[in-house]
């Protein structure tokens, strides 16, 4: 594991002994499919830096669930996918102002401090010369369609509805809260995280999202860089059209680089050096179908692409390592970051 010092070099621009990695972005199913041999590569090759979690207290009544349902600390309902990975929204929970309001009232998670940064404090603790990102995923965009169904909010965005501005404005003070409560608990970084993209374009025009987030994202960076803190964000699809606006607003690193929604190539040639790229291995087609020669050879292009010797990229998966993964492909991920990632 590379030093608080490495990490911070490679995010102003700079080399460090190795391009930092993080590696272990296992699915569930997977781990239970390898375990020996998950457990072999936790015993030869680990993260360059820690990931911990803010942890939310859950206020939300518990609905009647159906087959293969299940909620979340914000009382938000999901089913599982029936063959695969992940979960979608099931229920809304949210139709009106009036629901709202009594959800902010008596159902959005508490954030107490002793309990949610339990887990943070224990691992800034256990690693203080190691670089801490504290996760606190999923409590701006993605939280309102998980509240009140994915077109009812594109609908509430399109109109500006009274609706969506008041859970815009309200979910993005929740996240400043947290942030602040990061930041207290001594963390070097929060990592927050949108899905912006589908497979080939935005889930909104670029300038109804200026418009209507741009401010929301700014303030909670500006809240984080007070602090002393780096800001990650994690936005899977084509998110291409937004990356020059979360420069302009002084995001710090942007993740996973879904690499069959974008031209990473362009992306690296328009933006290396601007901003810190983390991802871009990909896991939906070469590492389940490919082979160790195309797996290397993706490894390696991407270092040269990114310039990651000289800073500003953070090699990883783009996203969670699938079940059906073969097990060779993932050692020969691992192998290759560490190979073309060794400094020269």
């Amino acid at each position: 594991m590379l030093t608080k010092k490495d990490i911070k070099a490679c995010l102003a621009g700079r080399p460090t002994p190795v391009v930092p990695a993080f590696l272990f972005w296992f699915d569930g199913k997977f781990i239970d499919k390898h375990k020996d041999e998950v457990a072999r590569l936790y015993n030869q090759y680990s993260d360059d830096f820690v990931m911990a979690y803010l942890d939310s207290e859950r206020r939300a009544p518990e609905p009647e669930l159906g087959p293969d349902e299940f909620t979340d600390d914000w009382g938000c309902v999901f089913v599982a996918s029936p063959d695969g990975v992940g979960a979608h929204p099931a229920k809304p929970i949210i139709h009106n102002l009036d629901d709202w309001t009594n959800y902010v009232a008596d159902g959005i998670p508490l954030l107490n401090p002793d309990r949610a940064s339990m887990a943070l404090r224990k691992a800034i603790k256990e690693n203080p010369d190691n670089y801490v990102v504290a996760t606190f995923w999923r409590t701006f965009y993605e939280r309102m369609y998980m509240l009140m169904g994915f077109e009812d909010l594109l609908m509430e965005i399109a109109a500006g509805g009274e609706l969506f501005t008041r859970m815009r404005d309200d979910l993005r003070d929740y996240t400043i809260r947290g942030i602040e409560m990061i930041a207290d608990a001594g963390a070097d970084a929060v990592f927050l995280a949108d899905d912006w993209g589908t497979q080939h374009r935005l889930q909104i025009s670029p300038a109804l999202w200026c418009e209507h987030f741009k401010p929301a994202y700014a303030a909670m960076i500006d809240t984080a860089h007070a602090r002393g803190m780096d800001v990650w964000l994690h936005s899977c699809g084509n998110i291409t059209e937004l990356i020059p606006e979360w420069i302009d607003i002084g995001l710090d690193v942007i993740a996973h680089l879904q690499t069959a929604a974008l031209d990473l190539p362009a992306i690296a040639h328009a933006y290396r050096g601007q901003i810190t790229f983390f991802g871009g291995l990909d896991v939906q087609f070469n590492l389940v179908n490919g082979t160790k020669e195309s797996i290397r050879d993706e490894v390696q292009k991407m270092m040269t692409d990114f310039s990651a010797h000289n800073g500003k990229y953070v090699a990883s998966p783009c996203n969670t390592i699938m079940p059906e993964t073969p097990i060779q492909n993932v050692w020969a991920l691992f192998e290759a970051i560490r190979e073309f990632g060794s400094a020269k």
